[in-house]
């Protein structure tokens, strides 16, 4: 899309919400969770949803449905967090529903985390700013349709590492062939990185 070029967004890891979609609740059985928010991110980017509880949710099944950064319809089925938080595989830009098969033990949230990485929709990565951890690292972004890896920088070792604003010649880069491909941007050892879309 031409006007894409010149529209620039900044996508940020980590980033996380842990109520977004949903508030606190505590399902009394089976249910539909209502939510309070379905776009964590802007212009398609995508997220792992995560799952909180203050209860032991092992044996309940929790189901998220929505879109992903390529325009996909998706859902995955996952087991309750004990305690803790459970996270899906999927990268959701956006979620469409929430449920749980049976009636959950603790207080409940519903949220986002892009702890490690997300998925970007049709787009070019025209520049990034990264800070450095205290073991060497990496960003590595690779288009789903055929696997190829198309952006892995190296990251030195040390919180002072850092890249101020690395642009990327010409256009950047292409991440998506069509519409309906992404590419997942995952990053290692790294404190934040933040890129410039477009």
């Amino acid at each position: 899309m031409a006007s894409q070029q010149y529209d620039i967004f900044a996508v940020t890891i980590p980033a996380s919400d842990a109520d977004f979609y949903v508030t606190t609740t505590k399902p009394t059985g089976a249910a539909d969770l209502t939510l309070a928010a379905t776009i964590p991110g802007q212009n398609g980017v995508g997220y792992k949803v995560t799952i909180t509880s203050d209860g032991d949710e092992q044996l309940k099944g929790f189901t998220v449905t929505g879109v992903a950064s390529n325009g996909a319809v998706i859902s995955e089925s996952i087991a309750g967090p004990d305690n803790a938080t459970a996270t899906t595989t999927a990268y959701f830009a956006s979620v469409s529903g929430v449920s749980v098969n049976a009636a959950t033990a603790g207080n409940v949230t519903v949220g986002y985390a892009a702890t490690t990485g997300v998925t970007l929709p049709m787009t070019r990565i025209k520049g990034l700013y990264y800070v450095g951890a205290t073991s060497a690292g990496s960003i590595v972004a690779t288009r789903q349709s055929d696997s190829r890896v198309l952006l892995d920088v190296k990251t030195p070792a040390g919180s002072g590492a850092f890249a101020d604003s690395l642009y990327l010649a010409a256009e950047g880069i292409k991440v998506a062939k069509t519409p309906d491909d992404m590419a997942t941007v995952v990053t290692t050892n790294l404190t934040a990185a933040t890129f410039f879309c477009g």
